[in-house]
């Protein structure tokens, strides 16, 4: 069965509108901000709190007619309390209301009943459109996420080979049956994927997390999912390149979103885009950034 209007589907219908694949990444930091957000504020919660939202409002509007798709990172609202899930969750608001999909980076996992109580509080009607979701405590875990795939038209990203050094340390460890946990886990997200309905790409809810850090993995691990949405972080500031992301193209050049936070949205405070733009022209650097990403890209995933 097909469906218009199952995450995957709204997914590639904003790439392809967009003629992007870029997913930028929020991660405020308050000290990093443009001083116009940070300048005559104190560094209370609220005050944090409310700069972020500032801040983020104003970078939607920069990267919204080049990107489908925003990460807002929970853990960075989180840390302010009460004032930044505010924050978070106004955000994520301010997202949808210019057309952006948003990919909510909190990276839940649990069993049961507590499972299902955090698919239905990140991925309410007017939540997020996908989550980030750990599969360590096991399959039936991921399960009442999946639920909500199928009720809400949501999806969910589960986290298979992720792009930081020490992701062997556990993701590259051999079972007892022969094969990697990374390779159970890309199976256990296909055979999950499979009870969701499918976009008309044969595309299906459940997505999965997959570094440019490891293009061969990343290779191996999208001819295991042929139809698993990839989120691939790892692009710019942790050394992935457009060539490393080729391998996570499906056949038209879809199939994934690659993800870049401080390397977008800080840019202005790093390498040309600080000599040329600065803090002043923070907006400027953000869409020129953006802009050599989504052109990178381009060139390498086809389509």
């Amino acid at each position: 069965m097909t469906s218009p209007t199952g995450y995957a589907a709204r997914l590639h219908a904003a790439c392809r509108a967009k003629n992007s694949v870029v997913c930028v990444g929020l991660d405020p930091r308050f000290e990093m901000l443009p001083r116009e957000f940070t300048e005559g504020r104190d560094a209370g919660p609220a005050a944090r709190a409310a700069a972020f939202s500032l801040w983020a409002r104003e970078l939607l509007d920069v990267v919204a007619p080049l990107a489908p798709v925003v990460k807002p990172q929970s853990a960075f609202f989180e840390v302010l309390g009460a004032a930044g899930v505010a924050a978070l969750e106004a955000t994520v608001a301010a997202a949808r209301e210019r057309g952006l999909l948003v990919i909510l980076d909190a990276k839940r996992g649990d069993i049961g009943s507590t499972a299902a109580a955090y698919a239905q509080a990140h991925l309410a009607a007017e939540g997020a459109d996908a989550l980030t979701v750990n599969p360590y405590l096991g399959r039936d875990t991921l399960e009442p996420f999946v639920a909500r795939c199928r009720d809400a038209g949501k999806g969910i990203y589960v986290l298979v080979k992720t792009s930081n050094e020490g992701s062997a340390d556990f993701q590259d460890v051999g079972v007892v049956d022969g094969g990697l946990l990374r390779d159970r886990v890309a199976s256990a997200v296909a055979a999950l994927g499979a009870t969701t309905p499918a976009a008309q790409d044969g595309f299906r809810a459940v997505g999965a997390v997959v570094g440019a850090t490891y293009p061969r993995e990343l290779a191996d691990l999208r001819r295991a999912m042929p139809h698993a949405p990839l989120l691939i972080p790892g692009y710019g500031a942790q050394g992935g390149g457009a060539q490393d992301c080729r391998p996570g193209f499906a056949a038209g050049g879809l199939g994934a979103v690659v993800n870049s936070s401080r390397g977008l949205t800080f840019a202005f405070a790093k390498g040309e885009h600080a000599e040329r733009f600065g803090h002043a022209g923070w907006r400027d650097s953000v869409d020129a950034a953006t802009r050599a990403m989504r052109d990178a890209l381009n060139e390498v995933r086809g389509g």
